[in-house]
């Protein structure tokens, strides 16, 4: 679907109430303006602290604690 410049997306469906396409940003209720860049970029922040990463972050920093103890025995 091609999206005019100007175009208020609330006639699509509800919840695109507020929402506009303005020179090729999307703009949200509140104003804010995001570019594909930055939609890519705000999912990749929420990804890097996800669950498994923190899991995975703590059992990294654990081995290598367990590894430093290992060798200064």
């Amino acid at each position: 679907m091609k999206l005019y410049s100007s175009r208020d997306l609330g006639p699509l469906h509800e919840d695109w109430r507020g929402w506009k396409i303005i020179q090729r940003e999307l703009i949200t209720p509140n104003g804010w303006s995001l570019t594909p860049d930055r939609i890519i970029t705000g999912n990749a922040l929420l990804e890097i602290n996800s669950d498994d990463d923190r899991r995975m972050k703590a059992l990294i920093i654990e081995t290598a604690r367990n590894l430093q103890k290992i060798r200064y025995k």
